[in-house]
């Protein structure tokens, strides 16, 4: 008896998005890593030349006849699948629950496209926070840097910056937040914008590299929004990043980001205890911890975790 091989099964880990062409059925699996930015996509670049070469080599067959995968490209592949199949990019996203594409997949002409564009830049997306594990929340598909920063790609390829749930309460209520301007450049790991509390200054390093192109102007307005809602109204300004994939590979995410939170959790209750003499209880709250340590000791667990 002849025993039929299993194929075995691709799983798309949390947090990841099928590319395109994996979409389609034209690869059996790719994972997308430039955030469905397909026009500055390497991979997108390179398919897109293997699939005018393989129909170089069949001329006069129609798209719909071809059997070869590798002969159609994504966005041909996916018209030729039934209408109730063919899902708009931002659907595939998750950023729409239904939405069919109308327009061929030509985004650039596309009215939905635009109108998504331009809410996107100023509403933010919904966010799911993930249990308290450290003490501090988190939200699900965020990148975080070092310094207490978050980033989040979306459609498109900006990304959204933000303060994370340790250091809006480290910081406390603020005075005052001098956000770079739109057409300025930021640098991972160099400082991206300040902070104020009465007569301090604290300075945060960006996330990822890229150009300003929107700031989130009810944050300067409502400094409080910072403190109630570090990831969703909270947000601070949205970039068009240079060096995407690259940065991305140097921030923590999913059960690295948790780690990475849990350890600084533990080396504040250290400095606290052990270098500032404060009674920190190691619980998991840390609220208002300006109001706990004094303006000296702020000064220093800033510099410690802002990593400036």
């Amino acid at each position: 008896m002849t025993v039929k091989k299993n194929k075995s099964m691709k799983i798309i880990p949390p947090g990841k998005k099928k590319c395109v062409w994996m979409e389609a059925g034209v690869v059996s699996f790719k994972l997308c890593d430039n955030n469905f930015d397909c026009s500055t996509c390497v991979y997108d670049q390179a398919m897109e030349v293997k699939a005018a070469r393989s129909r170089e080599a069949t001329t006069f067959v129609p798209v719909a006849a071809l059997t070869d995968n590798l002969s159609v490209n994504w966005a041909e592949k996916m018209m030729t699948l039934p209408a109730s199949m063919r899902k708009c990019r931002y659907m595939l996203t998750g950023e729409v629950g239904r939405k069919l594409c109308p327009n061929a997949y030509e985004c650039g002409n596309c009215f939905f496209d635009q109108m998504m564009q331009d809410r996107l830049l100023t509403e933010p997306l919904p966010v799911s926070i993930s249990p308290e594990k450290a003490g501090f929340e988190m939200a699900e598909g965020f990148y975080y840097h070092k310094g207490h920063t978050w980033a989040r790609p979306e459609y498109g390829g900006r990304v959204r910056i933000g303060l994370d749930d340790f250091a809006q309460k480290l910081l406390g209520d603020l005075s005052r937040i001098d956000l770079p301007n739109i057409g300025e450049a930021v640098k991972q790991g160099e400082v991206g914008f300040q902070v104020r509390k009465n007569q301090q200054l604290a300075k945060a390093l960006s996330p990822i590299d890229g150009v300003v192109v929107h700031i989130n102007k009810e944050v300067e307005n409502s400094l409080q929004l910072i403190n109630e809602s570090p990831y969703e109204k909270g947000w601070l300004f949205i970039i068009e990043p240079t060096k995407l994939r690259k940065n991305l590979k140097d921030l923590y995410f999913a059960d690295k980001a948790h780690k990475y939170m849990s350890n600084d959790k533990d080396r504040f209750f250290d400095m606290a205890n052990n270098d500032m003499r404060i009674a920190a209880d190691g619980g998991d709250s840390v609220e208002n911890i300006f109001g706990e340590i004094g303006e000296k000791n702020w000064i220093k667990l800033v510099k410690a975790f802002f990593r400036t």
